[in-house]
């Protein structure tokens, strides 16, 4: 015997409840039904149109990255030895440096620590210019997250009116 999975279990409890007796338990079951596939399908739809526009804007943001690294590669260097020197200055100094460098690593570590500080703030403003800071993309994300709720909210209401209005006619 094979199974066959049915993805709409809605539709075959409605047809097998037993309820529709008569032939207007019927249309209004099949009103629903189809208002129930037609606000499914629009929500589909407007998940879809969603899910596109922010893989849109991923891309548009890396290729933003890439552009401006490819247009000031001395800032990308200079953020790769200020990222090097973070990751230095976290680690724990050991008795042999301290007894080798002295003084001079002490130089040597707060120059690393004004370099990365400076690069810090050179990047800070190369993305806060591509929109690409904290702000920027929260007020993307909360775009895209107001279009997507209002789609639903739309398939959801015209689903809701056509079941009434089909309903009323029977």
């Amino acid at each position: 015997m094979t199974d066959i999975t049915d993805d709409r279990p809605a539709t075959a409890s409605a047809n097998n409840s037993g309820a529709g007796a008569d032939g207007d338990d019927a249309g209004r079951s099949a009103a629903a039904r189809h208002a129930f596939e037609s606000a499914r399908e629009k929500t589909a739809a407007a998940y879809a149109s969603a899910r596109e526009r922010a893989e849109s804007a991923y891309e548009t943001a890396g290729r933003k990255t890439s552009q401006s690294i490819d247009s000031n590669p001395v800032a990308a260097v200079v953020g790769g030895l200020a990222l090097g020197a973070i990751v230095a200055a976290l680690l724990p100094r050991t008795g042999r440096e301290d007894e080798l460098l002295g003084t001079v690593g002490r130089k040597i570590n707060d120059s690393a620590r004004e370099a990365a500080n400076a690069a810090k703030e050179a990047g800070k403003g190369q993305l806060d210019e591509l929109g690409l800071n904290r702000d920027g993309l929260q007020s993307k994300l909360n775009k895209l997250t107001d279009r997507a709720v209002g789609a639903v909210k739309s398939s959801a209401g015209a689903a809701a009116d056509a079941a009434a209005g089909r309903g009323g006619e029977d």
